[in-house]
């Protein structure tokens, strides 16, 4: 089987049924995500369209999600066409359809020249080839391909797909005016790994809750110095065992010094200024592009859970108001990206359920759980919101 490499979204309103398209696609390296109606697929793609490589429609679409059978119209594929046009990002419109009148139509064909017949296996298999062939022409494509372990870390299993388009921009900037810019969005991406670190138990969670703790993390995954003896941070030692690669620890400590706000900085930006270069922010980025790689090498190793002893007492004040497990149900789990949301019973706003959560108790739509709930702060607004920290299955 191919490896999957090219993100195709995907348009047709009857797409469940068509889970013999969606395999053959996998086996010719497509990964088809796809959408039943204009409005979710386009506004899907307006708000990610770095993370896709073309796009496939069928030739009578819905509007919406919720319109019913009938009401698909051909008029909805030229408005996509139409939103399509107003992207940044340019891609070549591909539409796959079973309607006969559609696909001999002279002035439908005048206006979608790539038009493909369902059920020939002769036209889907010439499909998929001029689809990867489209792909392969797009700037961000080749970038993502160049650097493809990078980006297999950037996903929800991992540090998250907004840390893949962060990196995608970052790859393609070469404009010395906006180095500071750039170095706020390395240490964010930074963030987002300490993240995923505590996700996946390796960093307490007192690392980053309500906000990552940048240079304690970093200590304490290093978990010693230089003279051999462990770190304590935040009341925590990390034990022999799991201790970060010593080139590991390198990389983060200079991508913390030279990324971080501080008054090194000036002497940082003034260097800037003075060589006119951008050659220090691609050190860095090359850097963190080596740290990301070694992380999902090392997180597939499975290695050894909450690896650390409790030194002190935690002197701050004990409750949060959230220590209580809170019941409700499990609703709108997002099939895509794996997160999904906690409604509780009684009176109160429905809270995120990270995906390794949702994945780990394979959760179900309406499902009933008690969870236990933190306050953190998202890294890319700074605001500070609710999310589940802990399950229990009723």
């Amino acid at each position: 089987m191919e490896e999957i490499s090219y993100n195709i979204l995907w348009i047709d309103d009857e797409h469940e049924t068509l889970s013999g398209t969606k395999g053959r696609a996998k086996r010719n390296g497509i990964n088809l995500i796809p959408f039943k109606s204009l409005n979710a697929g386009l506004s899907e793609l307006e708000r990610n369209y770095p993370f896709y490589d073309g796009v496939l429609l069928d030739a009578m679409i819905f509007e919406n999600e919720d319109d019913v059978k009938g009401s698909e119209d051909t008029y909805n594929v030229h408005r996509a066409k139409e939103r399509l046009l107003q992207l940044k990002k340019k891609f070549e419109i591909f539409v796959l359809t079973g309607q006969k009148g559609v696909y001999e139509s002279r002035d439908f064909n005048q206006s979608f020249t790539k038009v493909y017949r369902k059920g020939s296996d002769e036209e889907i298999d010439s499909l998929f080839t001029d689809i990867k062939e489209a792909a392969k022409k797009q700037p961000d494509t080749q970038i993502r391909q160049t650097y493809k372990p990078v980006f297999d870390v950037c996903t929800e299993k991992y540090i998250g797909e907004y840390a893949g388009q962060d990196l995608l921009n970052l790859l393609k900037a070469n404009d010395e005016t906006n180095i500071d810019s750039f170095f706020n969005t390395i240490r964010k991406i930074v963030e987002d790994l300490f993240t995923a670190f505590s996700k996946f138990r390796l960093l307490p969670s007192e690392f980053t809750t309500p906000t990552v703790a940048l240079n304690e993390s970093s200590k304490f995954l290093a978990g010693k110095g230089s003279d051999g003896s462990l770190f304590t941070e935040k009341g925590y030692q990390h034990l022999d065992g799991t201790h970060l690669p010593s080139q590991i620890t390198n990389y983060l400590k200079t991508i913390l010094t030279i990324t971080q706000a501080g008054s090194h900085r000036s002497n940082i930006d003034h260097y800037v200024r003075t060589v006119k270069t951008i050659y220090l922010f691609k050190s860095v980025l090359f850097q963190l592009l080596d740290v990301l790689v070694w992380f999902k090498i090392y997180i597939d190793s499975d290695p050894k859970k909450e690896n650390w002893a409790r030194i002190e007492q935690n002197n701050e004040p004990g409750s949060t108001g959230f220590e209580k497990l809170i019941p409700g149900r499990v609703i709108n789990i997002n099939p895509h990206k794996g997160f999904a949301f906690f409604k509780p019973d009684k009176e109160g706003d429905n809270v995120f359920i990270p995906p390794h959560l949702v994945g780990s108790h394979l959760l179900q739509d309406a499902q009933f759980i008690r969870v236990e709930v933190e306050e953190y702060k998202d890294n890319r607004t700074g605001d500070i919101k609710l999310r589940v920290k802990r399950i229990e299955i009723v």
